[in-house]
């Protein structure tokens, strides 16, 4: 039987603007302009942490994600650009060199 694997490359704004949409449903607003330090982490899971300027409180803020929030915050980013994502698809967020992609194993 065909397999099919895809992967789906992000670059760091896109990922920045994912994050922002994400946490946006979650309650917490910030424009991507207002992040002023962003790390990933790949070591033993891939885990973001950014520092994001507060203007109205005129201070900043740590915010991290995990490894699921950030595969969620992706596979939202490509509903939102209309890129169709299999259902019954394996997802996994992955990372080569510096980029970040969703892998999707369909079998």
């Amino acid at each position: 039987m065909p397999r099919e694997n895809r992967e789906i490359f992000f670059s760091e704004h896109e990922l920045k603007i994912a994050l922002m949409q994400f946490s946006a449903r979650k309650g917490l607003r910030f424009k991507a302009e207002n992040i002023t330090d962003f790390s990933v982490s790949t070591k033993d899971e891939i885990f973001i942490a950014m520092k994001v300027f507060d203007a109205e409180k005129n201070r900043t803020g740590l915010v991290k994600y995990t490894n699921p929030e950030i595969a969620a915050a992706l596979m939202g980013y490509c509903m939102y650009l209309k890129i169709p994502l299999p259902k019954a698809g394996k997802k996994s967020l992955q990372v080569k060199g510096q980029e970040l992609y969703l892998n999707i194993k369909i079998d």
